[in-house]
């Protein structure tokens, strides 16, 4: 399940998910927003290729440096590239957006030691918003939603998903519904 927007997932599930609650929609950022920690480790893991090349062209003489230099840079850049890889994998991957048919779940992912789930009942969804600007945003059609919740709850705010317009819609749908519920319950013919 490496999609950045999913409608209906199955066998997923959630840190606090109630038994009868159904995910409606998973979001990540958009993929082209890994293309940044993407390029610096492709630089990174091609750098060892380039450094005899460039010690050539300025004449350096590196006889007298211990045989156990070079293998130890090889290693210590190698080492980064997998950690840059590792991490900018785990934060997209973690980093999840879930409506389901009761909630707003926002979890931020932020290492292996800390992660942050932000929740926001359908009900108090007062409104939404999205937003798309720059090159990259609009040629790939991604971009940031806002919610708006009622009260003293804080507000979440989804960044970088797909489907951006679509998805602030959705979830103002899926709110109405919970209120037309609630109102439709609480009413009593008279």
């Amino acid at each position: 399940m490496l999609s950045a927007y999913v409608e209906h997932p199955t066998n997923l599930r959630f840190e606090g998910q109630d038994t009868d609650e159904k995910i409606l929609l998973l979001l990540r950022a958009h993929p082209i927003t890994n293309l940044k920690w993407i390029v610096s480790a492709v630089l990174l893991f091609i750098l060892p290729f380039f450094v005899p090349k460039a010690l050539q062209v300025l004449n350096l003489d590196l006889s007298n440096i211990p045989q156990n230099i070079p293998i130890l840079f090889l290693i210590i850049n190698y080492l980064l590239v997998m950690i840059i890889v590792f991490e900018g994998f785990l934060h997209w991957y973690f980093n999840v957006y879930i409506v389901t048919a009761k909630n707003i779940v926002d979890v931020d992912f932020h290492s292996l030691l800390f992660k942050n789930i932000d929740v926001a009942p359908l009900r108090n969804i007062e409104d939404t918003s999205s937003s798309m600007g720059g090159i990259l945003n609009s040629i790939f059609h991604y971009g940031n939603v806002f919610i708006q919740t009622a009260g003293n709850a804080r507000n979440i705010d989804f960044h970088a998903v797909p489907r951006p317009h679509h998805v602030a819609d959705f979830i103002l749908d899926e709110a109405h519904k919970v209120y037309g519920r609630g109102r439709d319950a609480n009413h009593h013919p008279g």
